[in-house]
């Protein structure tokens, strides 16, 4: 598991690490269901280790889940050509961190928007 991910989820953790202390001043119950809330997060917030294919001509999945669509799309800022984009549906149990699915380098990225960070 990286430690990055879970580290862009600190203040989650902090949040219901504090109230689940507070909690648990107040009532086992509620101290419980913080915990339980707690753990939710780690989980849900994990990040296992991947092997990468060796053959460089490969596309794997860029996240877990179920694949939704496969559409054609004209796209016109970069390439300038059609593509092909996959929609993959994440549930709750899915890992959520979005991977590269081939290799290759950045070489265009869009003008940040005011108020982005």
């Amino acid at each position: 598991m990286r430690l990055q991910t879970l580290l862009e989820a600190r203040w989650i953790f902090a949040i219901l690490a504090v109230f689940a202390i507070v909690s648990s001043l107040l009532t086992l119950w509620l101290s419980l269901l913080f915990l339980l809330l707690f753990f939710c997060t780690l989980a849900f917030f994990r990040d296992p280790s991947r092997v990468a294919p060796s053959d460089p001509n490969l596309v794997v999945a860029a996240a877990d889940g179920t694949v939704t669509d496969i559409v054609e799309l004209d796209e016109s800022e970069v390439l300038k050509a059609k593509t092909r984009r996959v929609g993959i549906f994440l549930s709750i149990f899915d890992v959520h961190t979005n991977r590269a699915p081939i290799d290759g380098r950045i070489i265009y990225r869009p003008p940040r928007l005011l108020g982005e960070e």
